[in-house]
């Protein structure tokens, strides 16, 4: 029997959470709530709670206190924490803790029901003794696919360590699944909650068992695979429901699930078979989305040639012609298709063509392209460009959008100095100079220097000396602190160099100019 308790000082969200999930089908008997923490220790004191849904910000005492002395008392609750705040600092120290999930409001009831299942599996997976077997052969499987087994009689004692027998001569077939496209689920879902969803369908679709025991989840350079050993030996039949398992998908995720299904192999077989339905499906990228055999593809061969126009594609960065270039990229994916070329090589060769161009045409701007590209979205986005052209062209278009973005910003020459002149007197007490304020705006020193003098008639440096006396001779009108540390306090550290530039400034020493106000 597993037990759940709902803490909120919110009566509208607890009532939500008991009406509008199905709890005897997430196998959950019973529902507990309470309105704050005093009134959550006392029900878990007297009740085995398995789950606790608490919101971390309540008067008196937070969420985050609840799960400490859950903790701190050796209780072995699972902990969902909700908040209407995405704080990084709230979510780190819950995770700390051991917080299974951290979900912000207003609640998605769905993915609130999905991590529901996934800890409600892993309850019940450490109730159940029959699922250390599942667990076992999992693991059988994956060291064998990854080539940890040496030969068939060293594969037969493994097995028979873990309990699982082999039928003799039995032949299988591995259906390779991989995921591109899956950063929007994840940010969604969650990680934890995503591959268990997929895990769980492929499963109960593929080998037609909820308790998983033939799935096996691989990660190649951030890509999420599952690799399935089936002993349906009917390669159509399989078709069929990789079929289904894709529509299922598309119900649900944005995520592009292809699959590739294996020639007939042995169990010797397996670890070359997989390593093989990996480069097939990284040298037939056109196919994703969809169901092929292995024995319908080939490797294709790698071709070093440039594949980009550089002229054709700089002259639509220039016209700022996303839409072209996307549809040049698009068409360009449809060539090397055509010509068996589509792969991961040459996405990586078109990717480094395309950075090549873009920086190229950012120096000439006086822009620094790399760091542009530095922040959470592009990074995870350039990660997986190579995955597959949806996500080559999903990278491309962001950093299109960040260049002629930042490029207009450029354009708007007093805007832009407007904002540096911000930046200045924001900064003026710190040891800044040209190099750091062009590193805030992306732009090269030389470039920011050239700019600015020319906008403005004077030279940046002038211009920071300019803000620092300015804000020295406030200070020695209204303020009877020691010269020394005004000097230092609007940004000077050696205070013969400050007298020497207030008195070139002003024709007056700091200290006279003071005593004559």
């Amino acid at each position: 029997m597993i037990k759940i308790l709902i803490v909120d000082d919110d009566h509208i969200i607890i009532d939500e959470i008991q009406e509008n999930l199905p709890w005897k089908e997430l196998g959950i008997e019973e529902v507990f709530c309470a309105y704050n923490v005093d009134h959550a220790i006392e029900i878990i004191k007297e009740e085995q709670i398995d789950i606790i849904i608490s919101d971390i910000e309540m008067p008196q005492a937070s969420g985050l206190d609840l799960l400490k002395w859950v903790r701190a008392n050796d209780y072995e609750s699972y902990f969902l924490m909700l908040t209407c705040h995405e704080n990084f600092d709230f979510a780190q120290e819950a995770i700390n803790y051991g917080a299974c999930a951290y979900l912000t409001k207003p609640l998605d009831i769905h993915t609130l029901e999905l991590n529901l299942q996934r800890i409600v599996t892993s309850i019940q997976n450490k109730k159940n003794t029959e699922t250390d077997y599942s667990f076992a052969k999992v693991d059988f499987w994956k060291t064998l696919l990854l080539g940890e087994f040496f030969d068939y009689r060293y594969i037969k004692k493994e097995a028979s360590l873990r309990s699982i027998e082999l039928k003799k001569n039995q032949k299988y077939r591995l259906i390779y699944c991989r995921i591109t496209s899956s950063e929007n689920d994840v940010e969604k879902y969650g990680r934890d909650v995503f591959e268990y969803i997929l895990e769980g369908m492929q499963s109960e679709l593929l080998t037609k068992k909820i308790a998983n025991e033939n799935v096996v989840k691989i990660y190649v350079a951030d890509t999420l695979n599952f690799i399935t050993v089936s002993e349906e030996e009917d390669p159509y039949e399989l078709a069929k429901l990789c079929n289904e398992l894709i529509d299922n998908c598309k119900k649900y995720f944005e995520s592009l699930v292809t699959c590739c299904i294996s020639n007939i192999c042995s169990i010797s077989d397996m670890t070359e078979v997989n390593h093989k339905l990996r480069s097939l499906l990284e040298s037939n990228i056109g196919l994703y989305g969809s169901v092929f055999f292995e024995k319908d593809v080939y490797i294709s061969q790698i071709d070093e040639r440039q594949i980009i126009d550089f002229e054709k594609f700089e002259q639509m960065i220039v016209n700022v012609d996303t839409e072209g270039i996307l549809r040049y990229l698009k068409l360009t994916f449809k060539h090397l298709n055509d010509s068996s070329l589509l792969n991961v090589h040459s996405l990586y060769i078109i990717k480094e063509e395309v950075l090549q161009v873009i920086y190229a045409h950012l120096m000439k701007k006086g822009i620094q392209a790399t760091k542009l590209f530095i922040d959470q979205r592009s990074i995870r986005l350039s990660d997986h460009a190579t995955d597959s052209p949806v996500d080559m062209i999903k990278w491309c278009k962001n950093i299109l959008e960040k260049t002629f973005d930042y490029e207009e910003t450029v354009n708007k020459t007093p805007s832009l100095i407007e904002q540096i002149n911000a930046f200045i007197h924001g900064h003026y007490s710190e040891s800044i100079t040209r190099t750091e304020v062009a590193e805030h705006f992306f732009l090269t020193p030389e470039y920011l220097a050239k700019l600015y003098k020319k906008k403005t008639g004077v030279s940046i440096k002038s211009y920071i000396n300019q803000c620092r006396i300015d804000k020295a001779k406030v200070k020695l009108r209204n303020e009877s602190t020691p010269i020394s540390d005004i000097a230092e306090s609007v940004g000077y550290d050696n205070f013969s160099y400050f007298s020497t530039l207030f008195k070139k400034a002003t024709g007056l020493s700091p200290k006279d100019y003071r005593s004559q106000q």
